[in-house]
């Protein structure tokens, strides 16, 4: 049960023009409902308020908690381990060649209830650690995964499309499809009047799922108020493949989906790197979203999204993690991620468009920002704590404090392999391998900086101290 409270200190608050405001000395108080009635200065809270509810100092910068809007479930377990084992240069591409073998084989442990209900039980401890609260999972073909993982309230959680180009015991069982949607879909419903049900039908992408069952898959979604997600323009040699061998009757990669009927069912498309002007064209005609993957991109060495050109279109797109090609959950290491690949390259690329793309941004994204995102009055009382490493000067800008949270060191020594990450991506080499050693130190370094986390008003999660209690 949440409880009437006013908690004191520094706030991180996104607004919904895309900035974010900071409050060296702030107030956030709510009622016996959980929902927020204050944000603001502590010295303006009104003496009702101030006189009639229990105080706390918060044990760090105050922030909404963390949305992340692309994850794969199944892939917790290898997270950072995606390309295990992959040598040199293979024909069919980084992206395909890990999926074949180190994801597919984690992928097919879910045949089993017993795995799933483990890993996700140790993807939820994870990822409330670091902050994240909710988001878009992937799982897997399997129909019973996305029941077993429960994996709360604000997750969106799917059940995964494929029966081409993927081994036998990962194919869609297609006779049963319309059954298994039929009956997972009441399982995962709105949040409330205006949001769509949290079941989402998930196309793997196109290599794997051929034009019949993307478009039964589209009927249901429709038939069932669903939305979907895919991945689209990771790889060229991916790229090629869908545009050249498998769907050459098309104008494009994004042309699929579009005449498929994807682009209608409210779509999150993951990656979005090797795009044409048209195809962001479409992306933006049809309202779709893009979960930017910066982390991913940098050590499959796919290449750098253009977020000029997203963000000059009105694309609206949300800072995720993709593990497990990401070896880590947290969404501050995606954040200092996503300010070394743009660095230089576009202006958009702020500390405070970083915190809004992971909390606000994908709250919007997913429907969810009546309740989650931003402090604002009537909202649930939802936050976490972060380290602050040193004392914030009262002058502080939002930049200031945020990339104080992030450390951010100096990305000039990476950018030489970045310039080459964006013009045609990477293979192995020493500009890769550099950068998946600067990406590997940043996870370490970022990991597990959230003190405790709030939802509703009540705690939820406290970090162990070194002892090993928890903070009171």
């Amino acid at each position: 049960m949440s409880a009437a409270q006013t908690i004191l200190g520094p706030i991180l608050n996104p607004r919904a023009n895309g900035t974010v405001e900071f409050t060296h000395d702030g107030a956030l108080s709510c009622n016996e409902a959980g929902e927020i009635d204050y944000v603001g200065s502590a010295n303006a809270l009104p003496e009702a308020l101030a006189s009639s509810r229990p105080q706390r100092r918060s044990m760090g910068v105050i922030t909404p908690p963390f949305l992340d809007a692309h994850t794969h479930l199944p892939q917790h377990p290898i997270r950072g381990r995606f390309m295990e084992g992959v040598e040199g240069h293979p024909p069919e591409g980084r992206l395909i060649a890990g999926l074949n073998r180190n994801v597919f084989p984690a992928e097919a442990k879910f045949a089993d209830i017993n795995p799933v209900d483990y890993v996700a039980d140790a993807f939820r401890r994870d990822t409330m650690a670091n902050g994240v609260v909710g988001g878009a999972a992937y799982t897997t073909v399997h129909a019973h995964a996305p029941r077993v993982a429960r994996l709360g309230h604000y997750w969106f959680t799917s059940l995964v499309l494929m029966n081409m180009n993927c081994p036998s015991y990962l194919r869609t069982n297609e006779a049963t499809l319309e059954r298994d949607v039929e009956s997972l879909a009441p399982d995962f419903g709105p949040l409330g009047v205006l949001s769509p049900n949290r079941f989402i039908l998930t196309d793997r992408f196109a290599v794997s799922v051929d034009t019949p069952l993307r478009k039964r898959a589209v009927a249901l979604a429709e038939r069932h108020g669903l939305r979907m997600q895919t991945h689209l323009n990771e790889q060229l040699r991916e790229k090629a493949l869908v545009e050249k061998v498998l769907y050459p009757s098309y104008d494009s990669y994004t042309d699929v989906y579009l005449r498929d009927g994807l682009l209608d069912r409210d779509a999150i498309l993951a990656h979005c790197i090797h795009m044409s002007a048209a195809e962001l064209d479409l992306v933006a005609e049809k309202r779709a979203s893009i979960a930017h993957c910066p982390t991913s991109n940098t050590l499959l060495g796919s290449g750098i999204m253009p977020l000029d050109e997203v963000a000059s279109r009105g694309i609206d797109y949300a800072i995720c993690t993709d593990v497990g090609a990401s070896p880590t959950v947290s969404l501050l290491a995606e954040m200092a991620q996503f300010l070394k690949v743009h660095a230089g390259r576009s202006s958009r690329a702020t500390p405070s468009e970083a915190l809004f793309r992971t909390t606000l941004a994908p709250a919007r994204i997913l429907h969810m920002d009546p309740w989650i995102g931003s402090f604002e009055p009537r909202k649930l009382l939802s936050f976490i704590e972060i380290d602050a490493p040193t004392p914030i000067p009262a002058t502080a800008s939002a930049d200031d404090v945020i990339a104080s949270l992030l450390h951010q060191p100096d990305p000039v020594p990476l950018r030489a392999a970045l310039d080459e990450l964006e013009r045609a991506g990477l293979e192995a080499g020493p500009p890769l391998a550099l950068l998946e050693h600067d990406v590997r130190n940043t996870a370490k370094r970022l990991e597990n900086r959230v003190a405790r986390v709030t939802m509703y008003g009540s705690v939820v999660y406290n970090r162990p101290t070194p002892g090993g209690s928890v903070h009171a």
